[in-house]
């Protein structure tokens, strides 16, 4: 990697590199995949997580084998008994993206297989935390299930599975969290996690493990393989939704995942309920992108979690009645109204409280406590200042004895395992390296702040601003659709699988202005050796000033498809600007 010494103009932190990669290299590349110059150059940069060849192609017959993961061939058996002898199945499911559509699965996969007896799904509310509960465990006991099937937790429940165990009810525990030592005693637990499972993608979302679950209970059950591809819709959703990578070292299931799903939607399959919140948000099925979902349509699902009813995703995702899905629809559209102006309240409040009590120049992680705070909205304003900052983030919302907590991190600091450090002062929590949860009782966070404070200095004692990488350098010839349509191949992007961001040089800039609401973003032309290119900066219109007096820049952009004109045209989406090497 080679470091650009040039200025950024908008985020005055950001430091970016640009790979060196041989010509040798991309020359091999190009001509063995017949692809273009600039193609090349990103494929032979991306040959670290598989061969150029195998990045542009997979399909859903590249998944892991089912059986691989520890505990399933037990939790099917099971399953199977419950359904032939038509006994009462409880599933109990986490109130994210991830949980709703990994009960959705489950539970559309149970009444397909047959299954005569009674179900009941509980998706759990925020306001009791994640995992089970005693108030879950009394209703099973009372209303006399006799096989508990968790979904996206369970695995740190042990007291719980226990007392299930004492009143003679089974309980199967599909999680992908955090494996704590001792397992509940349950009739299985399947975690990608566990120390002991050899199954090659560790990082699957929860509906990825339910839908591996499923397909394995098909095949014993005698239905053909294809018939569970019917839920890749779901298993997309919770996938993008959780924020598990796509590619890891050993596995690249997860994009198959999503890009099985998004063809579905292309090809006019998938759930009622999505279509229909598709076309009241003006989404194109057959155009749909992994980043349309992530930023439109599941934060309308994750809505009903934070400032509603979760019940209302789940029903959405599992109805097959068009009246009633366009009712549930349009009332996940007034959550996210809800949503947005709780959000952005909180923030206001904590960006305050920031500049009030956190001096950010000592302080390597940012506790933030208030009284009241929306539980449901603490987590997205811990994401947005560890992003504006480059600090982990974690807020704290107070109740009258105890509190509940959201962070979430930089890929420099792993959340979970500081929360593992200081468990001694929580009445629980769980997560992932870049996202976790806790509770805690309200006297004890001053300690919190002081313990977690520390251990945040000596961790991040060379903390320095964040340095992103560039994918390649493109040059104004090779801006165009073609190239577009070429970069999508390596899709569907998100964590993991980065939509690439290319360097292009030497831009002069023209009718630069500012659009949407309140001026939020900007617009602009970019001129660069007789070619001229439209370009947006989204969320960068107060960098306006910052960049005016600029006679030539460098830009970091995305390529994307303008369709608002007259006909179909590239356009530069802008992620930074720099003042150009050769002005310097």
């Amino acid at each position: 990697m080679r470091s650009l010494a040039n200025p950024s103009l908008v985020r005055h932190r950001n430091r970016w590199e640009l790979p060196a990669i041989s010509e040798e290299a991309i020359r091999q590349v190009q001509s063995e995949l017949n692809v273009s110059s600039a193609m090349a150059r990103l494929l032979a940069f991306k040959a670290g997580k598989g061969t150029p060849r195998s990045l542009l192609s997979h399909d859903i017959s590249d998944l892991n084998a089912p059986l691989q993961l520890r505990g399933l061939e037990e939790a099917i058996a099971r399953i199977e008994l419950a359904i032939r002898q038509s006994e009462s199945i409880f599933i109990h499911g986490d109130f994210d993206v991830d949980g709703i559509t990994s009960s959705a699965l489950l539970y559309r996969a149970l009444k397909d297989l047959g299954a005569k007896g009674r179900i009941k799904v509980e998706i759990e509310d925020r306001d009791r935390g994640h995992g089970l509960n005693e108030h879950v465990i009394k209703q099973v006991i009372e209303e006399g299930f006799s096989l508990v099937i968790t979904t996206d937790c369970g695995v740190s429940d042990f007291q719980h599975i226990q007392n299930l165990l004492q009143h003679k009810i089974d309980a199967i525990i599909t999680d992908h969290h955090h494996v704590p030592e001792q397992l509940p005693p349950a009739v299985a637990v399947i975690n990608p996690k566990r120390p002991d499972c050899t199954y090659p993608n560790s990082d699957l979302a929860a509906v990825g493990v339910i839908y591996q679950t499923v397909s394995a209970l098909y095949q014993r059950m005698g239905r053909q393989s294809d018939e569970v591809r019917g839920f890749l819709d779901l298993v997309m959703l919770g996938t993008l939704g959780d924020l598990v990578p796509l590619i890891n070292e050993k596995s690249v299931e997860n994009r198959i995942f999503v890009q099985s799903g998004l063809k579905m939607l292309a090809d006019g399959w998938g759930s009622m309920g999505l279509r229909i919140l598709l076309e009241k948000l003006s989404l194109d099925p057959t155009r749909l992108t992994a980043g349309e979902m992530s930023f439109v349509v599941i934060p309308k699902l994750n809505a009903a979690n934070r400032v509603g009813d979760p019940r209302v995703s789940f029903l959405l995702l599992t109805t097959s009645d068009r009246e009633k899905a366009d009712h549930l629809a349009e009332t996940l559209l007034q959550y996210n109204y809800d949503r947005q102006v709780a959000q952005e309240d909180l923030r206001e409040q904590a960006e305050e409280r920031l500049r009030e009590e956190v001096d950010l120049k000592e302080e390597k992680i940012i506790i933030l406590a208030g009284r009241y705070w929306n539980p449901g909205v603490i987590g997205l304003v811990a994401s947005d200042l560890a992003d504006r900052h480059h600090r982990p983030a974690i807020m704290i919302a107070k109740g009258d004895e105890m509190a509940r907590a959201s962070g979430r991190s930089i890929p420099e600091f792993n959340m979970i395992e500081s929360l593992i450090q200081h468990e001694h002062l929580f009445e629980r929590y769980g997560g992932h390296y870049m996202a976790a949860g806790f509770s805690i009782r309200n006297d004890w966070i001053a300690r919190l702040q002081s313990e977690l404070g520390q251990y945040a200095r000596e961790k991040l004692a060379n903390l320095e601003a964040p340095v992103f990488s560039l994918e390649a350098e493109i040059f104004p010839h090779e801006v165009s659709l073609d190239l577009f349509e070429e970069v999508q191949q390596l899709g569907p992007f998100g964590v993991g699988n980065r939509e690439p961001r290319f360097l292009l040089r030497n831009v002069r800039i023209e009718n630069m202005r500012l659009v949407g609401n309140g001026g939020r973003h900007l617009k602009l032309m970019a001129l660069v050796n007789g070619s001229t290119f439209d370009a947006i900066g989204f969320s960068l219109g107060d960098s306006l000033a910052d960049i005016r007096g600029a006679e030539q820049v460098d830009l970091v952009v995305k390529l994307s498809r303008d369709d608002w004109s007259r006909q179909p045209k590239v356009q530069l989406e802008l992620i930074d600007v720099l003042r150009s090497e050769e002005s310097n």
